[in-house]
Order: C-alpha cells, then sequence, then structure tokens
C-alpha cells in the first residue's frame, strides 16, 4: 500500500526493494510497496470532531508586576519634617497611577498601576493602613487631626516609612484589561519628623525689650 507523507510533518517517503544476496551481484527487485519514515515518532493523526488544544493564556503574575519601575509615593509633612509633641502631626502621600509597555513571552503587555491603600509606619513603634492618601489643610496645620496624622507622644527625630499597595490590571496585545493577583508594595523614602515640646507663659515683656525673658533663649526639646 502506498504512504503519503505530509512534508509539514518531517514525512520521509521510502519505497522498499527486495535484496537476494544469494547471487553475485546480488539483484534489487522493487517490491511496489513504500512507507512514511519520521526522525522521531510519527505526529499522531488528527481525531475527527476533537478540536486542537488552545496555547495556554499569558499571565502577569504578582512576582511580573514587582519587576515593573512602579514609583514610590512622595511623603509630604505640614509643616515640613516638623511636629510637636502631642498634637496632630499632619502627614499625607502623594501617589499617581502608573502605565508601562514592555515585551513579554512574545506579546505586547500593556500594564496599568493604581495605587489603593497605605501603610505607614511613623518611627516610634506604631503604625496605620488607610485607603487614602490624605492631603494639605489650610494654615500651619499644628494640632490638626486628619485621616492620616499622627500624634507624636515625646520628643526626638523619627523617621517615617511608608509603602503603597498598587493594584494592578494589564492587556496582552491589545486585547481587553484583566487584574494582577495581587498588590504590589513600593516603599518610599524615609521621611524625617522633628518633634519638639511647647510651653505656655503669660509675659509682660517681648524678647526685643528683655531678651532674657522666657522663651527668649535657644529652644530645647
Amino acid at each position: 500500500m502506498d504512504a503519503q507523507c505530509d512534508a509539514q510533518d518531517d514525512g520521509i517517503l521510502v519505497n522498499w526493494i527486495e535484496l537476494d544476496s544469494t547471487v553475485r551481484p546480488a539483484t534489487r527487485t522493487p517490491t511496489g510497496r513504500s512507507s512514511c519514515m519520521y526522525p522521531g515518532e510519527a505526529p499522531a493523526p488528527p481525531i475527527e470532531g476533537v478540536e486542537a488544544p488552545e496555547e495556554a493564556p499569558i499571565v502577569i503574575t504578582l512576582e511580573e508586576f514587582q519587576k515593573q519601575p512602579v514609583l514610590a509615593a512622595t511623603i509630604v509633612s505640614q509643616p515640613s519634617n516638623f511636629g510637636l509633641r502631642n498634637a496632630h502631626s499632619n502627614v499625607y502621600a502623594q501617589a499617581q497611577e502608573q502605565e508601562f509597555t514592555f515585551e513579554f513571552q512574545d506579546a505586547e503587555i500593556v500594564l496599568k498601576a493604581r495605587p489603593v491603600s497605605y501603610q505607614w509606619n511613623y518611627g516610634d513603634g506604631t503604625g496605620a493602613t488607610t485607603t487614602t492618601p490624605g492631603g494639605p489643610v489650610d494654615g500651619a496645620a499644628f494640632d490638626t487631626e486628619t485621616p492620616t496624622s499622627h500624634q507624636y507622644t515625646r520628643t526626638g527625630d523619627f523617621q517615617l516609612i511608608l509603602t503603597t499597595y498598587f493594584a494592578g490590571d494589564y492587556s496582552v496585545d491589545g486585547g481587553p484589561f484583566q487584574p494582577v493577583a495581587g498588590e504590589a508594595a513600593v516603599v518610599s523614602e524615609p521621611h524625617l519628623m522633628s518633634i519638639w515640646r511647647t510651653e505656655g507663659h503669660n509675659v509682660s515683656e517681648n524678647c526685643i525689650e528683655n531678651p532674657q525673658g522666657i522663651g527668649c533663649a535657644a529652644p530645647t526639646r
């Protein structure tokens, strides 16, 4: 029976012959039979009614999300880097949505990152997590409570550290956006908070009239 070979399957058509080595010289007689030979196993023939398996979809994991250069939030304190003991110090974050385009597994990926929560470490052994970045308040902002303000109970210098969590959505080759499983954690540069104490006194003279008066000396903590 003749065999047909598909060139796409790397098959080679072989025509069989019969070799008679009992005579000199040996004779070669075509048998009329042929076969397909393959360098490895012959590919399985397609089964009617069964679709070929689809390629596995491209998935952007949290690990791949974390590899992207997501910009950390900026920490702002009001007034800048300064606060009073036992008073509310207003601190807030400035974070932005970001978009990245990169190649992954021979596909073009568009990834959008958006800030969703903020983990505050105030540097005094306490912390908080908020879903709002906070914002500025009018005036000097001394002892103004806000959703992201903090009361330091002792004086000193404290390094405030902020971790912003970003949710991600990605598109593969222009397809619909789908969410990344998990949130990317991005840590900001530490922010110095210098906390001082205050004292109240009634005086009849200012420091020009009486340089040695109460409150005219250099401040101490």
